[in-house]
């Protein structure tokens, strides 16, 4: 009986010291949006991003590209995971739904705010020539440039009217929002980065009839991973 006791004893520790792993998340909450539709493109930005790994003063949180497998689908992209950690001493509250709603203001509200946290990738060589082909710039004055990466994987979205379109994210913690890659990806051995930029805009509503609406808007701040390098390769068909 002592030896099953001792027996049940260190079982348990055995399966509590895996289950507190350092690095494994606990109840990581995640947001799917690998079936999110892409929305129109942006007048302007969301910017290449930079190079070089880390954040804005005023958004502490690191960026981690995560690529499961690598496997590309028939229209050439990938299904990807942007991976979103607190480094800071504060609660984050950040958006998370995946529906941008409608932009009147919820009665008897005359104006409300919208976070939207935009995440794309770019990578020199790994993306299609036909993803390549948005500028950024003013072809007024000529200044036109080829952008790495103009669209986008995904955008959360969080209404100051709805609280259930935000996430609270405590100091260490994680969240990750599961994503397409959106952009067609070539064959290969590639380096892909990760960019993230959460933007808040003002809108509301002016005494007009009919009902009208105005909207201003400010940038809080950028976040961009580590480069990841990853295989990409196409499904092999299935041997008969």
């Amino acid at each position: 009986m002592d030896r099953l006791k001792l027996f049940a004893g260190l079982m348990a520790l055995l399966f509590a010291s895996v289950s507190l792993l350092p690095g494994q998340p606990q109840d990581q909450f995640t947001v799917d949006a690998t079936r999110q539709l892409a929305p129109p493109m942006r007048g302007h930005g969301p910017f290449p991003g930079s190079a070089v790994p880390g954040h804005s003063a005023d958004l502490p949180i690191r960026l981690d590209l995560l690529i499961p497998t690598g496997e590309l689908t028939p229209d050439g992209t990938v299904l990807i995971d942007f991976r979103i950690t607190n480094i800071g001493s504060e609660l984050i509250t950040l958006p998370v739904s995946i529906d941008q709603g409608s932009f009147l203001p919820e009665p008897p509200d005359t104006d409300f705010t919208l976070d939207i946290l935009t995440l794309w990738l770019t990578g020199p060589e790994a993306i299609k020539e036909e993803y390549l082909a948005g500028y950024l710039g003013d072809p007024k004055y000529g200044r036109l440039y080829k952008s790495e990466s103009p669209l986008t994987s995904a955008e959360l979205y969080g209404r100051s009217d709805n609280p259930q379109s935000f996430h609270a994210l405590a100091p260490n913690q994680s969240m990750v929002v599961h994503a397409s890659s959106r952009v067609g990806l070539k064959e290969g051995i590639h380096s892909l980065t990760a960019h993230a930029e959460l933007a808040r805009e003002f809108i509301g509503s002016n005494n007009t009839s009919p009902p009208s609406r105005h909207q201003t808007g400010k940038l809080i701040g950028t976040a961009d991973s580590e480069p990841q390098t990853k295989m990409l390769s196409t499904a092999s068909p299935t041997a008969r």
